[in-house]
């Protein structure tokens, strides 16, 4: 349990961090709306596979999944040595030992359909949430993460520094992903999450607005290309891909988020599996990637931002369960409450993050 002081710096960073971000109580929705979401009754993993439980209030609906994290139980043992036992006390040449992780990587890949225009929007009101749940929900506090934004091609997969309308988001240091310590990182947030849509994007429909650098995608639409947010996250995350070194790191846990209102088309991969090889490849262990896929319901659903059809994202499903204990996944359904993607969000941080973080080994 962390202490009184520890809780009481943190706190006061977060306000902090929440005054840089710009955003206001009335905000509706965000990820702090869904830190006391339930998990209980939510799919479980267990050594036989997923089994669906019945849903209630709050918990995941039917069709969503969540891993059961793996768990260590200590208790106080009550035969333990009287005083007269010999005790040992560890030398002081002993390292210190880290029992949780220190560092969290996210990345976020979104499909920039048009038809998303109103859930992108809601992200830049919930970044600071973000923040405070890494602070004080994950491991023993995170404060050292890093974020990347990119859209749903992975031709290029190169992580974004510019926004709709050709807008250089001005990332530090020339980089395309942000650190937690960078000065301006919620107006580059802001900024980099409001994506440029297809017919700015794709070179195919005379897009001149890349993602990143300004360079146009070149995914094609009539195969829905660039609807494959799982897969561009492992394109991405290949430790080939130059200009995106340095944001995933070998000492972090790795949280890939992949949103869309339509499902995860296979084109390259086979099948869910072969994604989740290569995001596991790409950062080398699988115990430190957590995976949530945020799209719809089994048969399809109300989209709970602006209205319109979530499509069935069946692959993407099955993307988030080949991550066992370590996927999650949540519906973007207006039945799941004002904002489903801010409480996704911080659900998966509690819960399989948190799970990951206390897991780690150094």
């Amino acid at each position: 349990m962390r202490s009184a002081a520890r809780l009481a710096c943190l706190f006061g960073h977060i306000i902090l961090l929440t005054a840089c971000a710009g955003g206001d109580d009335s905000d509706t929705g965000g990820f702090a709306s869904g830190l006391t979401s339930a998990t209980a009754s939510a799919t479980t993993t267990t050594s036989g596979g997923p089994s669906t439980q019945p849903p209630t209030d709050g918990s995941a609906s039917a069709g969503e999944t969540t891993g059961t994290a793996p768990t260590t139980t200590s208790g106080d043992d009550s035969s333990a040595a009287d005083d007269s036992s010999t005790t040992t006390s560890p030398g002081p040449d002993l390292p210190d030992i880290v029992a949780a992780c220190t560092k969290v990587d996210v990345l976020l890949v979104v499909d920039a359909s048009a038809t998303m225009a109103d859930a992108l929007a809601s992200l830049p009101a919930t970044f600071a949430e973000i923040q405070a749940t890494l602070a004080l929900e994950v491991g023993e506090g995170i404060d050292d993460f890093h974020v990347a934004v990119i859209n749903a091609c992975p031709k290029p997969p190169h992580f974004h520094n510019y926004g709709a309308g050709d807008t250089d988001c001005q990332f530090p240091g020339g980089r395309n992903w942000l650190a937690s310590d960078d000065p301006t990182i919620a107006q580059n947030f802001a900024c980099v999450v409001q994506l440029p849509f297809q017919d700015e994007a794709l070179e195919g429909k005379g897009g001149d607005n890349g993602g990143y650098a300004s360079i146009p995608d070149t995914c094609s639409d009539a195969d829905d290309e660039d609807e494959q947010p799982a897969w561009t996250a492992a394109k991405a995350l290949d430790p080939g891909v130059a200009v995106n070194a340095g944001f995933s790191r070998a000492d972090s846990v790795l949280l890939v988020v992949a949103i869309t209102d339509e499902d995860e088309s296979l084109v390259g991969p086979d099948d869910a599996a072969e994604i989740h090889d290569a995001i596991v490849a790409a950062k080398g262990d699988a115990e430190r990637v957590v995976f949530l896929g945020i799209g719809g319901d089994e048969g399809g659903c109300d989209n709970a931002y602006g209205g319109g059809e979530v499509k069935d994202s069946e692959v993407l499903r099955e993307v988030a369960g080949t991550f066992g204990a370590r996927g999650m996944y949540r519906s973007m359904c207006k039945k799941r409450g004002a904002d489903p993607i801010g409480d996704a969000f911080a659900e998966a941080l509690t819960t399989v993050v948190d799970a990951a973080c206390e897991t780690f080994t150094p």
